[in-house]
């Protein structure tokens, strides 16, 4: 006769509750960053383009550099109806260089 020994092992988790709020929440128009370029992309739609985030909140630079750094004012915020991500309008200004513009707003 053989018998089996069986264990169980619980585990618990305890969920708590987030304390910090995203940056999304406390973004608003007027704010400024200093932001560096982090990835390239390029879009069929809207040419070659540069890729930030502040927390979930994505600022997209035509035709920056990756490691460029930028000063940047938040014009508006919208939901790119797309990708469905956060996406801020903004104004950019290069630092270090002479680079200045509009970032790409959200369709």
């Amino acid at each position: 006769m053989l018998r089996f020994l069986f264990t169980t092992t619980a585990v618990l988790a305890l969920a708590s509750p987030a304390t910090a709020q995203d940056a999304e929440e406390d973004a608003e128009v007027g704010q400024e960053y200093e932001i560096t370029i982090a990835t390239e992309e390029d879009n069929q739609y809207t040419g070659p383009y540069r890729q930030v985030r502040i927390g979930a909140i994505v600022v997209n630079v035509p035709d920056a550099k990756e490691g460029e750094r930028y000063n940047i004012t938040i014009t508006a915020i919208a939901t790119n109806q797309y990708s469905g991500f956060r996406q801020a309008s903004c104004e950019f200004e290069q630092i270090g260089g002479g680079r200045s513009g509009m970032c790409l707003p959200a369709p």
